[in-house]
């Protein structure tokens, strides 16, 4: 997406901060449940709805009223490790199709979005499968009207990127989602205008040097690399890399997994939101 501030702006930025969507910005269980939902339809079709002992969106739903990711539906291997990541280890789901395409497996698990795929993959889908899946939730809860969800921004998130782009504090999302149809969900949260450029399609982990860099270029930031900060809700997807550049990092550790070496580890956005502001260095934040 095109960037908000204009170029002249741009040059004098010292800072960068990185923001993550899912989980970070984009709050509201429904559309992993509806990722839960598409999965189950994908199961069905495949004549792997009872591969599982429940459904997958009664797991997921049950998980999140225990506020945990750890369900007992996950069967392990030997070794203690799940046999979905076990399969994409060896390249084959139990149906025969190829575990090794698209997103990988994830694991540990730090967000509903990484169950889902988990149960998906050790039910009989393939990663390319829950792919199609999670692209098919979210054009369906487009489609429903996303104001009929329980999508929301956090608190205080709107004012606080509008006051940091008072500083000289460049401000990118780098999120996974496609661009297709994504304005629609930045308009639905209040974030239209808030970021300086929006990277989609980023392909964390993997991806995230080539979108920090795409960042730093895309926003003219002559910031060093230790004057970035990425906030994230999983370890390896948002923040690993800027911590290895010597960057700053904040993990959003909603189900308190322990991963990760963050700089600072909280349980919401609004505990990071101190922490942001103490960053920026705007006197207006002392």
């Amino acid at each position: 997406m095109k960037p908000g501030r204009q170029p002249h702006q741009r040059n004098s930025l010292n800072k960068l901060l990185l923001l993550d969507f899912d989980g970070t910005l984009c709050l509201g269980d429904d559309p992993v449940l509806a990722y839960a939902r598409t999965v189950d339809s994908a199961l069905q079709l495949k004549g792997l709805h009872d591969a599982l002992p429940h459904p997958v969106t009664a797991i997921v739903t049950e998980a999140f009223a225990q506020d945990t990711l750890l369900v007992e539906e996950i069967e392990y291997d030997d070794a203690g490790v799940p046999l979905a990541a076990s399969y994409e280890r060896d390249g084959v789901t139990p149906s025969g199709t190829s575990a090794a395409k698209a997103h990988p497996t994830s694991w540990p698990l730090q967000d509903g979005y990484q169950l889902v795929q988990l149960l998906a993959v050790q039910a009989g889908l393939s990663n390319e499968d829950a792919g199609h899946a999670f692209r098919a939730a979210r054009r369906e809860l487009v489609g429903r009207g996303l104001q009929h969800t329980d999508l929301h921004a956090p608190e205080g998130a709107v004012e606080l990127l509008e006051e940091l782009r008072g500083c000289r504090c460049a401000i990118v999302l780098v999120t996974n989602s496609p661009e297709e149809g994504f304005g629609v969900w930045l308009q639905a949260l209040g974030l239209q205008g808030s970021f300086d450029e929006v990277i989609n399609s980023a392909q964390k982990p993997f991806g995230m040097p080539a979108a920090v860099q795409r960042a730093r270029q895309a926003v003219s930031a002559s910031a060093p690399e230790q004057s970035i900060l990425s906030v994230g809700d999983i370890w390896a997807n948002d923040l690993a890399h800027v911590d290895e550049l010597g960057g700053e990092t904040i993990l959003i550790d909603r189900f308190g997994t322990g991963l990760g070496e963050p700089a600072h580890r909280v349980r919401s956005f609004a505990e990071a939101t101190p922490l942001i502001r103490r960053w920026s260095g705007w006197t207006q934040f002392s």
